[in-house]
């Protein structure tokens, strides 16, 4: 998958994304390009989890099939990922 900046706002995931940057498939994306909705794609970098925002937490979590639970505010969102980082050997 290929980091996208967004132009204007997409759903993915059930998670409205604003503006910032979000993860698509070759298909997604040549789709949302035709539609004006997101730019080109972003430099592989690494964000750090603590950085994020909740909407990118939410599709880390969904990306690395990692369950929620009732997290619902960042910080328990946070906590969830982290954990279950812990458990696997580690969160990328």
């Amino acid at each position: 998958m290929t980091r996208y900046k967004v132009l204007t706002p997409v759903l993915q995931g059930g998670v409205i994304v604003a503006s910032g940057e979000i993860e698509l498939d070759d298909k997604q994306a040549l789709r949302l390009q035709e539609l004006g909705a997101i730019g080109e794609e972003v430099p592989e970098e690494s964000v750090p989890l603590e950085e994020m925002k909740l909407p990118a937490l939410k599709v880390y979590a969904k990306d690395h099939n990692i369950d929620l639970g009732e997290a619902t505010k960042r910080e328990d969102v946070l906590a969830a990922i982290l954990k279950a980082g812990e458990s696997d050997g580690g969160v990328s």
